[in-house]
């Protein structure tokens, strides 16, 4: 089957993760695929694009690395013919130029539009568009607001994947990575690993009677230079520069004891990409308890507040029972939704069409 999608790539977010899990797992299955990425000027790719990959315009709105704002549509890649053309999160796409080709892209390719939007978009442009078919990752988004936008027939929903399941050793990772041997390593990744400084008290607490480390991993300079600040005060902060390969990011969370993930509740429907994206590696998750995990239950670990997140912290470095429990849920939750399963519902998805 020849898939064209139209996607961010190899870049620090949900979306892309979403795009890079499936369509990987495509081509490993022997499907062509097409990538229509945007230029990612503002921030560094997270590997180097593979060669089925063209980018052939710009998110609107977009910076340079000069902070200019840069635009520009390159029809020709649309133009050719597909089985199926997957468009990923619309409302960010460059929808009046992709409105002038669509109707040729209709004409040669079933249309999937796959939602990352959290509710109904503001954009008119976004209602212009007829898909063949729509995929969520839940019946949230459903029942939310895409029942009072496409018809009911329409709409499908396939889960956000999971990276596949890949154990590590610690002691290897963290000789390989250069991180200390006889230390919890409480590891902190990603875009947003400013909204967890507010955590190092109760770090440095626990750190009196439990040596640790907070591994702290960003390609956002502003975020690393705030921490390199705060590890004036708290020493335990150990820094790193990202971006990482999802191979490396694997290496950092086998050689960590534990992941942590605070992000306030959003507005809308919303899932947590990285959960999806570090589960299969065996490293237990602890997550502060907002709708970006209301869709996990005894998959990851949850705290309430900080003291509950002390006291989780604890249990994870004691090895208490029901994290063993919770590893074998994550395990079982990751075989079921991990990318290659995902991927095999869409061309089952695509072949109905």
């Amino acid at each position: 089957m020849k898939i064209g999608m139209m996607s961010r790539w190899n870049a620090a977010c949900g979306v892309s993760m979403h795009a890079e899990l499936v369509g990987r797992a495509w081509v490993q299955m022997g499907h062509a695929l097409k990538v229509l990425a945007p230029e990612e000027w503002d921030k560094p790719l997270t590997r180097e694009d593979e060669p089925y990959v063209r980018r052939c315009y710009c998110l609107p709105h977009h910076l340079d690395e000069k902070g200019k704002k840069r635009y520009f549509f390159d029809r020709s890649p649309f133009l050719e013919d597909f089985d199926v053309f997957v468009i990923q999160n619309l409302e960010r796409m460059p929808m009046e130029d992709l409105l002038s080709v669509f109707p040729r892209i209709r004409k040669s390719s079933r249309t999937v539009l796959v939602i990352h939007e959290g509710g109904a978009p503001e954009d008119a442009s976004f209602y212009r568009f007829c898909f063949d078919a729509v995929v969520c990752f839940d019946e949230r988004y459903k029942d939310r607001f895409l029942r009072g936008i496409f018809p009911e027939e329409k709409i499908h929903i396939i889960s956000y994947p999971c990276h596949p399941l890949k154990k590590g050793d610690k002691e290897e990772a963290r000789k390989k990575l250069c991180l200390p041997l006889d230390k919890k390593i409480v590891f902190n990744y990603g875009l947003g690993v400013f909204r967890h400084l507010h955590l190092l008290p109760q770090l440095e607490r626990l750190s009196k009677s439990c040596p640790l480390m907070f591994l702290t991993l960003t390609e956002v300079q502003d975020w690393y230079d705030l921490f390199e600040v705060a590890k004036k005060r708290y020493g335990f902060i150990e820094l790193r520069k990202g971006p990482v390969s999802m191979e490396l990011l694997y290496d950092y969370l086998h050689a960590s004891d534990v992941l942590v993930l605070h992000k306030d509740s959003a507005e809308g429907v919303v899932v947590s990409s990285t959960i999806y994206a570090c589960l299969g590696s065996g490293c237990p998750i602890l997550a502060y308890e907002t709708n970006f995990v209301e869709n996990f239950s005894s998959e990851i670990i949850k705290y309430k507040n900080l003291r509950d997140f002390s006291r989780k912290l604890e249990d994870i470095f004691k090895e208490k029972p029901f994290v063993k429990e919770t590893l074998s849920k994550a395990e079982e939750f990751v075989k079921k939704n991990s990318s290659f399963e995902v991927a095999k519902k869409f061309i089952e998805l695509f072949e109905r069409l």
